[in-house]
């Protein structure tokens, strides 16, 4: 759910990509999806699954040879990716684009940005999905949305780099003593986990909000994803200033650091995302261009890791990972192009 950060003519690119599909999962069971047509130049920075027949990926559109930049949301049906007409404040210039997207049914979606550059920039950025179009909504001007959560038509949250913003049904207003962080997580409205500013994770627990800083074994942690499946099991992942890999889960009590998989030892991790405690995947990009991707899940006891579908010379940019009950997305930028990312695999 939240920005975790980015890296031919279209038809070329889909051709490649339908190529890629077919041996992946016969391999791994993951897939390269091709983007649907007219994406071309579109960045993926945020996801949100709301079930495996309903989820968005949001980013902003990044080839501005064709026209300013504007957000950009895709919506799964089940079947298909398919883009969403969204629209951009009135009275004002380019660009805008999301950071975040998160959804509490078909008929209730909110997705966060800012306007990049152009006469507002900087300005917030916020669109409600009623089940039928993207609409803009206004709300105080807090700069960059980074992430946001959406528990009810009624009971949402947007995060900025300084504060945090809360929508009641009718208007969004700054929560005062929130702690704002850079992504967010949560089991319920009661128990949102965030991580902001390199080394330190937010929590609320229905009542007030707090702030922890975690160490490493070596080096300073550098958070860039969170994952919180109950108060007793929420998880941190990123790399170290010494560059490699971190991860470290809360039992409920305190926190402790988990042992990755040997292969992730020289890269630090992007993204996170789980379908259950016994079923989390971390990804890692790498920057290596012959270990373009690693994909690692762990069960509850063990890690295994799954082979790229990428080739091993593909430069990308992981943005946001979701997950459905029996559905996992990896989004991004590549590969070895502006072009949108989309990895799927079924569980």
């Amino acid at each position: 759910m939240t920005r975790v950060l980015q890296l031919c003519a279209l038809a070329g690119i889909v051709t490649g990509l339908l190529a890629l599909t077919v041996p992946a999962s016969a391999q791994t069971g993951w897939t390269v999806v091709p983007p649907p047509a007219g994406t071309a130049g579109d960045e993926l920075t945020g996801s949100y699954a709301l079930s495996n027949t309903d989820a968005w990926a949001v980013g902003f559109s990044g080839n501005t040879s064709t026209g300013p930049e504007n957000p950009v949301a895709l919506n799964w049906n089940g079947t298909a990716w398919s883009p969403v007409s969204t629209p951009t404040p009135s009275g004002s210039t380019p660009d805008w684009g999301f950071e975040s997207v998160a959804a509490s049914s078909t008929s209730d979606a909110w997705a966060v940005g800012e306007q990049s550059a152009g006469t507002k920039i900087h300005d917030s950025l916020y669109e409600h999905w009623n089940g039928t179009a993207w609409s803009v909504v206004s709300g105080p001007n807090e700069g960059v949305l980074t992430a946001v959560l959406d528990f009810s038509p009624t009971n949402a949250y947007a995060f900025a780099d300084f504060s945090v913003l809360h929508w009641n049904g009718t208007a969004w207003s700054v929560v005062s003593g929130a702690v704002p962080a850079l992504q967010v997580s949560a089991d319920s409205p009661g128990d949102i986990w965030g991580i902001s500013r390199d080394d330190m994770v937010t929590h609320y627990n229905g009542t007030s909000w707090s702030s922890t800083t975690l160490s490493a074994p070596s080096g300073t942690p550098i958070f860039e994803g969170v994952a919180a499946l109950s108060p007793a099991d929420v998880w941190v992942v990123g790399a170290t200033t010494s560059g490699a890999p971190i991860a470290e889960q809360f039992n409920g009590t305190s926190w402790h650091v988990v042992t990755l998989p040997s292969s992730f030892s020289s890269y630090g991790l992007n993204a996170i995302t789980a379908q259950s405690a016994s079923d989390i995947w971390v990804f890692s990009n790498t920057g290596s261009p012959s270990v373009p991707l690693l994909l690692g899940n762990w069960n509850g006891s063990s890690w295994t890791t799954s082979p790229s579908p990428l080739p091993a010379d593909s430069g990308v940019s992981i943005g946001s990972a979701a997950s459905s009950p029996s559905h996992v997305w990896l989004f991004g930028t590549g590969p070895n192009s502006d072009n949108p990312l989309i990895l799927s695999n079924d569980s």
